[in-house]
């Protein structure tokens, strides 16, 4: 019965996201047609190269209304990304770098919570302060064009073209509120608004959510995995089975990322096998990511060649897997293989990738891990016959 109404939710999520996807498309080709007939060649050109910028300041507004909410939530700032764009808080300062990861190039924005007062309802302010701003930014864009375009029909042809981008700004915010505050999942991932919705009912699904905030938010901002709270995840994972979440499945992951990087490495393979039992869970996009931990596991912890290769011979690249994590992997088999030139090849090209890792926690701990095989050696390529490097470093 629970499992026919997650698949009527999703049905329902899936029409509604479909209708609002088909009214943004028919309004943008309206807009688009309207243009094409009614302005010069030249005009509709200037306006086809501001859709771009137009495009990340919106994204700009929406991701800023995250962090202004979080930070009225009292919560700190720790992550901005608009896409090439990027503000980082380290050591008490705020950073600009550029982005270069594509995968968050469609604008990010990362608070954390400095108390645990309720935090159910502070998060839910912090989720709707995207949609919030985005469609404050569509109603004040459109006041501003409808000012510009009097004038310009007043007599003032120059601002015509100001007018126009400013409409297009209008429907692009409109869009993403629309797109963000319907409450849909995607993926496993939910919306603002169905984080909102989620937050606001409370009980063990806004605790489940809040945890699983935490931890990946904590991760992306730069907690290493050992000193993530270990605690709030086994209560995540209690919940996870109670629930019967679908983000559960990535709780997995994490724990294992925690003993691995604490050397535990017995808990560490158990938690990476419920990890790979769980891997048809995994949205398609993501699943690689499954692969591609087991076989640097298998190559690093247990320097077990045949089992890291046949990991490793599952795994294919995608755009959502950090490059940092294919070559570090890659490094690992080299190493194991005693091929120290393609080991070196690399492990500084995978040194290079790490700074563009999304998650800066996990990017932490592999670049010990990386450091570790560099100044050790492997004694031979069968799993029986090598000690860990756990228990060699």
């Amino acid at each position: 019965m629970a499992a026919q109404k997650k698949s009527i939710r999703s049905i329902a999520s899936f029409i509604v996201l479909m209708i609002a996807g088909a009214g943004v498309g028919f309004l943008g080709a309206q807009f688009g047609m309207n243009a094409a007939k009614t302005q010069p060649g030249i005009n509709v050109v200037i306006l086809l190269v501001l859709l771009i910028p137009a495009y990340f300041v919106v994204v700009g507004f929406h991701e800023g209304g995250h962090v202004v909410a979080g930070l009225l939530m009292r919560f700190e700032f720790r992550m901005f990304v608009v896409g090439p764009f990027l503000w980082e808080k380290e050591n008490a300062q705020l950073k600009f770098k550029w982005n270069k990861n594509v995968n968050v190039s469609g604008g990010m924005a990362i608070c954390l919570p400095t108390d645990s007062e309720n935090l159910s309802k502070r998060f839910s302010f912090y989720a709707a302060g995207g949609p919030i701003a985005s469609l404050l930014f569509s109603g004040i864009t459109f006041l501003l064009h409808l000012a510009a375009n009097s004038w310009a029909e007043s007599g003032a042809s120059w601002l015509t073209i100001p007018s126009q981008a400013l409409f297009m700004t209008a429907f692009l915010s409109l869009v993403i509120f629309a797109m963000t505050a319907l409450p849909f999942r995607a993926g496993g991932f939910y919306s603002d608004g169905a984080r909102v919705i989620r937050f606001m009912r409370g009980g063990d699904v806004a605790r489940f959510d809040l945890l699983l905030l935490k931890i990946i938010t904590g991760s992306a901002s730069g907690i290493r995995p050992r000193d993530l709270q270990l605690s709030e995840l086994i209560e995540a994972k209690a919940l996870a089975q109670k629930l019967n979440a679908p983000m559960g499945v990535y709780l997995h992951a994490y724990h294992y990322q925690i003993d691995f990087d604490k050397n535990e490495i017995q808990h560490a393979e158990e938690h990476l096998q419920n990890y790979v039992k769980l891997a048809d869970d995994v949205p398609g996009g993501i699943r690689n990511a499954v692969w591609l931990d087991a076989a640097f596991f298998y190559a690093v912890a247990k320097q077990d060649l045949p089992k890291a290769e046949s990991y490793w011979n599952q795994f294919t690249p995608s755009a959502l897997i950090p490059k940092a994590m294919v070559l570090a992997t890659e490094a690992a088999i080299f190493w194991l293989k005693n091929e120290r030139q393609s080991f070196q090849e690399k492990y500084d090209s995978a040194l290079r990738e790490l700074p563009n890792m999304l998650d800066k926690g996990l990017s932490v701990a592999l670049r010990d891990k990386l450091l570790q095989l560099k100044n050790s050696a492997p004694q031979s390529t069968s799993a029986h016959l090598v000690q860990p490097i756990s228990e060699a470093v």
